[in-house]
């Protein structure tokens, strides 16, 4: 009966490995998605277009149509986090300012992520779709 259990705590403990390095992997190849590009609103080329980019050693830096960013990102087996953002202070119209208060709040409102070449697309907890961002360059 000790053999049993041996057996079994040996195979639960490699299914244990065998999962952490698929997590790791998953977590690798979405930093290698991300990792350098801007990311941004499709459609929007002025000089108020928002973007992110997710810079080396879990920073973030960007643009949110009046401030410049930054803060922290995580990449987890799980998904996604990104903040706490501090940004520059620069008053804009009203209009600009609302929507770059609402970008702020999608960025740290995001717990998951799907990454294709030309998408990224933020998402809750939940997996709601929060935004659609397009790449803006190609590293």
């Amino acid at each position: 009966m000790t053999t049993t259990f041996k057996t079994i705590g040996r195979a639960s403990l490699a299914v244990g490995i065998l999962a952490a390095m698929i997590g790791a992997a998953g977590a690798s190849g979405l930093q290698s998605r991300l990792g350098g590009s801007e990311w941004g609103y499709s459609g929007e080329a002025d000089a108020t277009a928002r973007y992110i980019q997710f810079a080396g050693a879990g920073r973030v830096l960007g643009f949110g149509g009046c401030n410049r960013f930054s803060g922290s990102y995580q990449i987890t087996p799980d998904g996604l986090t990104i903040g706490p953002l501090v940004a520059t202070m620069r008053a804009c119209a009203e209009d600009v300012m609302k929507r770059e208060g609402e970008f702020f709040r999608v960025l740290e409102s995001a717990r998951k992520a799907d990454v294709t070449k030309l998408e990224l697309v933020l998402k809750a907890e939940d997996g709601s779709t929060l935004v659609p961002l397009a790449r803006r360059d190609f590293d």
